[in-house]
């Protein structure tokens, strides 16, 4: 199993996070809205370790995004992280809701 050096997100990801961010406060609190970025973020984060382990996704609606995508699930199954590999580093490309991802 490779460890990667870091994640990082595409600008894009910065977008989406900050939608996401917007769309809490306005159900809910700014500190409720930080901390379940805080969460997503960690989420993301843990690519490091777990890169490898996801395959290569065969589905367009993530290779979309970039030819070689993967596809992380968060925990509460909202959202799709698709990334890539590239060296040392994962990139990550887009946030998207798994609404959106068509099997």
């Amino acid at each position: 199993m490779k460890i990667y050096k870091e994640v990082v997100f595409s600008r894009a990801v910065l977008f989406d996070l900050g939608d996401i961010r917007d769309f809490i406060v306005s159900n809910n609190t700014q500190e409720a809205a930080n901390r379940y970025i805080d969460q997503l973020e960690a989420e993301i984060n843990a690519l490091v370790y777990l890169a490898d382990c996801i395959p290569i996704s065969r589905w367009l609606s993530i290779r979309r995004y970039h030819p070689q995508a993967r596809s992380l699930i968060t925990r509460n199954k909202k959202w799709n992280v698709v990334f890539h590999t590239e060296g040392d580093l994962v990139v990550v490309d887009k946030i998207i809701p798994s609404k959106m991802v068509i099997h």
